[in-house]
């Protein structure tokens, strides 16, 4: 070949290779996983008198990121964030690995111990584990759960059932058709897709215990202050404070039917829309979803405030999205959302407590901790 046709194939080779690597995505840098050794039980004692009552706030894939931004966004004088005495964190991780899902890490919340993504309060070998609502409901405790996302969905799902696969949904609607609780209210989701009832089976299998209410929570005539109560929604109708419901109305129905019943409640509410808007990358919808948990978050800790008797607890199953706050030069001092992925991570989570028994959250490092600690208050509590 001619120096010209070396200097020509020379350019293409070079052009190609350019582009290669222009177009292969580089990984990033990573490194082994290796965990901690687990810390020494008990984490902490409390001698206090126990609660009453516990309310149990899951903001499903609340990370730092979104716990600051809550705050951030708020005025620090108003916000509700600021209300909490006790401000901890911990280790969300599952059984096995660094990313756990919302089966395992609700389970982990509601049981005190630790099992693999998918599984719903059961261990690895399928075995049920006994939940803080079991508990309860063995104490004569009344109990409820209320959720803008499906009231099958894994977290409900974990503090009232036993399930090896958390899409189980005609197994754990039965189960919670079957359970003692007084309250179930959220959405219904892949209605009549695959092994998913459709609504008249849902409504049916719920019939079995409760009462529907329609979606402007109306107390049908004639029923009673102990009438176990259900209603259920489209799927995503539930997001912010135009929906109807909203979070905070059916907090505040469930909260006036269990403290007009006697005896002691413990109350699940969970958001999921910090966990929706970190899968779908979704920095609107993040500061939409934030008016309603704040709303909702409100009215609970002045429900406690007035009572004096009841625990909040406020924490997180994963985080979700690996939110960053950031700024950008020209709209400074606003804040900049973005995000690092659209799946879960790795990033430990917040916790917040106030009320009765709230000390027992102070040294909290691993995810299974939090839910020994309810489990044992729940325990410790006057029968």
């Amino acid at each position: 070949m001619t120096n010209k046709t070396w200097l020509a194939v020379g350019i293409i080779i070079g052009l190609v290779a350019g582009l290669s690597l222009f177009l292969i995505k580089k990984p990033g840098y990573s490194v082994d996983y290796q965990g901690y050794a687990e810390p020494a039980k008990p984490v902490a004692t409390y001698s206090g008198p126990p609660p009453r009552n516990v309310i149990v706030f899951v903001a499903d894939g609340m990370g730092f990121g979104q716990l600051s931004l809550a705050m951030l966004a708020s005025p620090a004088e108003a916000s509700v964030w600021q209300r909490f005495s006790v401000r901890s964190w911990y280790d969300a991780r599952p059984l096995r690995g660094p990313i756990s899902d919302s089966a395992a890490g609700a389970t982990a919340l509601a049981t005190g111990a630790l099992t693999q993504p998918g599984r719903v309060s059961v261990d690895v070998e399928g075995e049920p584990l006994q939940s803080a609502f079991e508990l309860a409901t063995k104490r004569g405790w009344h109990t409820g759960i209320v959720t803008d996302s499906y009231i099958w969905d894994a977290t409900p799902a974990a503090f009232t059932t036993h399930a090896v696969d958390r899409g189980d949904a005609a197994s754990i609607l039965r189960q919670q058709a079957m359970s003692e609780l007084m309250v179930l209210f959220g959405e219904l989701e892949d209605v009549g897709e695959d092994e998913v009832p459709g609504w008249a089976a849902t409504e049916a299998i719920l019939k079995q215990r409760f009462t529907l209410l329609d979606a402007k929570l109306t107390l049908p005539k004639g029923v009673t202050p102990n009438q176990p109560l259900a209603a259920v929604f489209p799927e995503d109708s539930i997001e912010d404070q135009g929906s109807v419901p909203t979070l905070r109305s059916m907090t505040a129905l469930a909260l006036e039917r269990l403290a007009a019943m006697e005896g002691s409640f413990i109350l699940l509410v969970e958001s999921e829309e910090f966990d929706s808007a970190g899968h779908r990358g979704d920095s609107r919808r993040l500061v939409s979803a934030l008016g309603a948990i704040e709303d909702t978050l409100t009215l609970i800790m002045d429900f406690a405030q007035q009572r004096g008797d009841t625990l909040v607890l406020v924490v997180s199953d994963h985080e979700t999205g690996g939110l960053a706050l950031t700024y950008d030069p020209d709209t400074y001092p606003a804040i900049e959302m973005k995000w690092a992925t659209r799946d879960h991570t790795s990033v430990f989570v917040p916790l917040l407590a106030e009320g009765p028994g709230a000390e027992i959250f102070q040294n909290i490092s691993r995810i299974w901790q939090v839910g020994e600690g309810l489990n044992s208050l729940v325990a410790s509590a006057d029968d």
